[in-house]
């Protein structure tokens, strides 16, 4: 069974496990965490919504001002120009967006902050997020990167740890997509951050940890979710989610995919373990089949799709 979150309604801001607004004292447990949100100067609206759901969990938060398209900041060209021509085939809005994320972890290495939270503009937070993010941090193992916090996988997981709320941590057998709110470490920002050129939307080098050494985990049932319509970040230049960027076949990926590579095999044998893997493997392989042959009612009643998950989500924490 795929994971799908519910979107709250826009004028309400999304409430805890609980039903009810988490008392504000419970809140504050968890206001020390450094919250950036993005936001371009024109969307005003969109800048007041994400304010109020962030107001209403008492978690204070700063604003990152987006990069509006292809005028991105002198420190940040080096990834996406090569002298004044843009070196890839990104649109203006998807090198606006990654750009403005990457403004975002620069924050946090300027300021030397131990992890942060970083949001895009059309983020719903729940009441609770306070105890939520205390909840995750206390438990995510040392040396963790990215823990990202806005889409469930339709792949196959590994848990490790359950969460308060009925939560789990998980590593992820292929990162899902979006990037609406995730919390990023020191040590991950940095690595994110090493100069080298992009050539893919930002959404998809988070699906490509391998490629940055990032130590990546998830939390599953997410807890932000997009308030219905698409961050405008997203929007800016007609962006588009399709993997584009290198040519295809290509040294990073044969078929074109930069998420089909060996080194995505590998590291994720690495991270989940052997039999993790395989099970994930066939879980996924299975997916992939039933999706084809369009059997997917049919695999549904005999329980065929969800077999290798559950195998996989009740695998001993390593």
């Amino acid at each position: 069974m795929e994971l799908t979150p519910g979107l709250p309604d826009a004028a309400m801001p999304f409430v805890g496990d609980s039903g009810r607004s988490a008392p504000r004292a419970r809140a504050r447990s968890c206001e020390t965490i450094p919250t950036f949100y993005i936001n371009r100067d024109r969307d005003v609206d969109r800048r007041q919504s994400v304010e109020a759901y962030l107001s209403a969990a008492d978690l204070d938060a700063e604003r990152v001002t987006a990069v509006e398209g292809e005028n991105v900041p002198e420190s940040l060209r080096g990834y996406f120009f090569s002298g004044d021509r843009v070196h890839s085939t990104l649109k203006p809005g998807e090198i606006g967006c990654y750009a403005s994320h990457l403004s975002a972890m620069q924050l946090v290495v300027e300021r030397n902050h131990a992890y942060a939270l970083i949001l895009e503009d059309d983020a719903a937070v729940p009441h609770d997020i306070a105890e939520i993010l205390a909840d995750v941090l206390a438990r995510v193992p040392r040396g963790w990167d990215i823990v990202h916090l806005c889409m469930d996988s339709n792949r196959a997981i590994k848990v490790v740890t359950p969460l308060n709320g009925g939560r789990r941590l998980v590593r992820y057998s292929r990162v899902p997509e979006t990037t609406t709110g995730y919390l990023v470490s020191l040590a991950g920002a940095r690595k994110f951050l090493t100069p080298s050129k992009r050539y893919w939307p930002i959404d998809t080098d988070f699906r490509r940890p391998w490629a940055f050494g990032l130590d990546i985990y998830g939390v599953t049932p997410c807890f932000i979710v997009p308030i219905g319509v698409e961050s405008s970040i997203h929007l800016i230049g007609n962006h588009s989610r399709q993997r584009r960027g290198l040519p295809k076949p290509s040294l990073h990926c044969w078929t074109g995919n930069p998420l089909h590579t060996p080194l995505a095999a590998i590291f994720n044998v690495r991270k989940l373990g052997p039999a993790a893997w395989t099970i994930c493997a066939a879980h996924n392989a299975t997916r992939r089949l039933v999706k084809m042959l369009g059997l997917h009612a049919f695999a549904q009643r005999i329980g065929a799709v969800d077999f290798g998950r559950r195998i996989a989500e009740s695998l001993a924490v390593r």
